[in-house]
C-alpha cells in the first residue's frame, strides 16, 4: 500500500495495525491470509507480507478495518488511515518461466 499524504512526516511505524486488520482476497473470493506487515515511514509505504505468492495476473483486492484502540494505521501526526473495502490491487508479480522439475 502507498500513501500519498503531501505531509513530510510520513506514517508511523511504531504504533501501527495488526496483520489481522488486514483481508486480502483473489477473484474467486479465497482469502490470502496475511501474516504480518511493514510500516516503512520514510516512503510511505505498508508491505502486507502473505502466507502465500500471488501468481502473475491473479486478480486479488485488500481491505483495511480500522481495529478500536490505539494500535491503527496512521500518519507521524497521529491522523487515522481510512477504511480500505476490496481496493482493487495492480498486481505486480512477474511470470514464473521456470521450468518444472
Amino acid at each position: 500500500l502507498i500513501y500519498t499524504e503531501a505531509s513530510s512526516l510520513g506514517l508511523d511505524a511504531i504504533h501501527t495495525a495488526g496483520a489481522t486488520d488486514f483481508a486480502v482476497n483473489s477473484a474467486s473470493g479465497l482469502a490470502i491470509r496475511v501474516n504480518s506487515l511493514t510500516v516503512d515511514a520514510t516512503t510511505k509505504t505498508v508491505t502486507l507480507h502473505l502466507d502465500r505468492d500471488v501468481d502473475h495476473g491473479e486478480a486479488v483486492s485488500v481491505s483495511y478495518t480500522k481495529p478500536a484502540g490505539d494500535n491503527v494505521l496512521q500518519d507521524a501526526a497521529g491522523n487515522d488511515a481510512a477504511n480500505l473495502t476490496k481496493q482493487v490491487v495492480t498486481n505486480n508479480s512477474a511470470a514464473d518461466h521456470t521450468a518444472p522439475v
